[in-house]
Parts: C-alpha cells; sequence; structure tokens
C-alpha cells in the first residue's frame, strides 16, 4: 500500500516528488519519530533531513501558483471590463 502511494507520488507534477515520496516512506518507517531529524535517520529515507521542509513546500508553491494565475485572470477581467466601459459613451 504505501509503494503503491509512493508511486502515486512519484507521478504528481511538482518539484521534489522523489524527495516527497522518501519522506512517506521515513515517516512510514519510523513511527515514533518525534522530529523531522529522526525521521530522516530512517534507513528508508535517503535525502538530508533539510530536504523535507523543501519537500512540503513543493506541495505548496504549486497551490500558491495556482492561486495567483486565478487572481491574475480576475484582475485582468476587470481590467478588461473596466477599460471596456470607460470607452462607451454614457448616455443620459
Amino acid at each position: 500500500m504505501v509503494k503503491q502511494f509512493c508511486k502515486s507520488i512519484l507521478q504528481l507534477k511538482i518539484k521534489r516528488s522523489k524527495s516527497l515520496a522518501n519522506l512517506v516512506m521515513g515517516l512510514a518507517s519510523q513511527t515514533n519519530a518525534k522530529s523531522v531529524v529522526e525521521t530522516s535517520l530512517s534507513r528508508c529515507y535517503h535525502f538530508q533531513h533539510t530536504s523535507v521542509s523543501k519537500s512540503i513546500d513543493a506541495i505548496f508553491s504549486k497551490e500558491k501558483a495556482k492561486e495567483e494565475n486565478e487572481q491574475m485572470s480576475n484582475r485582468q477581467e476587470v481590467e478588461k471590463k473596466f477599460v471596456i466601459e470607460s470607452r462607451i459613451p454614457k448616455t443620459k
């Protein structure tokens, strides 16, 4: 089950998918770990402990980019509407 889950992670279109999958394996094998360093000491974890936060950040950076793109699209629509409406002569 963990193996299939890790394969699914590897197929994600995010940076650091390998280290994220490896983190999952490390967490699954070190159920008593109380810190990032303890998790990184697992025999299943093959990256430095600093990659833990970078792997997690990679997940959120994709979401943040998606949000920023949506905000930009919304802003462009508002600006477009404003420009169009400002060019239409107002009738009284």
